[in-house]
């Protein structure tokens, strides 16, 4: 099983339409969080809509930046994510537990709150200005927040679908799909459409054992109606080396960077997306600020 994204159109012409399956990835990152099933229910739907965000408005070599801030006691959640698929993220507060609700599911929006913004900051390339644009949240529930950002900030009216399925032996299914108007859809097909997502199964169903993002445009639209345009991988951000945090550490002033070797003898850096720990030595601090210095 592979992870992938698939865009697609109606043949109609009403509807654009992307679904994922990030089963693998979204594995993968609870390994790097420790999470509890509530946070990595709260994280991987997260990282499911900035995939869908950013393969719907971007292109190239941009990026895109989503941060959920509704005041709950997850924290923020960040998420980063790139035209080409991929993707990292990281909530605040990973190992949170609430009481289930009333249907025996996780609490998202009690986790996230609803007090606050989703922000989305788009990285258009070099020598472009970054985009923001920010909306207060919907529901907490992270897919209507992004549907509610879509068509207010970017007027794209949009139905955003994600799922995170978590059992005792790791994550069963994640996945999402996102269906976006097109300006030949009538009112009559939004109508449509309506009824279609109200009569779609559960997405852990329609995603199917065989983890098949087509499969979920399928069973919304009609095996006949859909057209599939691409396809393409879905995988993290490579991780970040100690070269990596060199090369960010010698862009910090040299007084920040003495101040660091004298007072705390060392530094030591705590990747947010994956939790690693980098240690520098003073020593090593000493040869970054003598490279910066050097370059001066």
């Amino acid at each position: 099983m592979t992870d992938k994204l698939v865009r697609a159109v109606t043949h109609d012409g009403a509807f654009r339409a992307i679904a994922l399956d990030a089963t693998e990835m979204v594995q993968v990152t609870s390994k790097y969080h420790a999470a509890s099933t509530l946070g990595l229910v709260v994280l991987g739907r997260a990282l499911i809509g900035g995939l869908l965000l950013s393969n719907a408005l971007l292109k190239g070599d941009e990026r895109l930046v989503m941060t959920i801030n509704g005041g709950g006691p997850i924290g923020k959640v960040v998420v980063e994510t790139s035209a080409e698929g991929h993707v990292r993220g990281y909530v605040e507060n990973p190992t949170l537990e609430l009481p289930l609700k009333a249907d025996g599911q996780v609490d998202v929006a009690g986790a996230v709150g609803t007090n606050g913004f989703l922000t989305v900051t788009k990285d258009m390339g070099e020598g472009m200005a970054p985009f923001n644009g920010q909306v207060e949240l919907a529901t907490g529930e992270i897919g209507d927040d992004i549907a509610y950002y879509l068509a207010k900030s970017e007027q794209i009216p949009s139905a955003v679908a994600l799922t995170v399925d978590v059992s005792d032996a790791g994550v069963e299914v994640a996945g999402g799909f996102m269906v976006s108007a097109l300006p030949d859809a009538t009112e009559a097909d939004i109508m449509g459409l309506e009824t279609k997502l109200q009569n779609l199964p559960a997405m852990n169903d329609v995603l199917g054992a065989n983890h098949e993002p087509f499969d979920a445009l399928t069973a919304l639209f009609g095996d006949d109606a859909v057209k599939l345009l691409e396809e393409m991988p879905v995988v993290p951000y490579p991780e970040n080396t100690k070269m990596d945090y060199t090369k960010m550490l010698a862009t910090l002033p040299v007084e920040q960077l003495t101040d660091m070797l004298e007072n705390d003898h060392g530094l030591e850096v705590v990747d947010r997306f994956t939790g690693n720990r980098i240690q520098f030595s003073e020593a090593e601090l000493a040869a970054i600020i003598a490279q910066v210095n050097a370059a001066q």
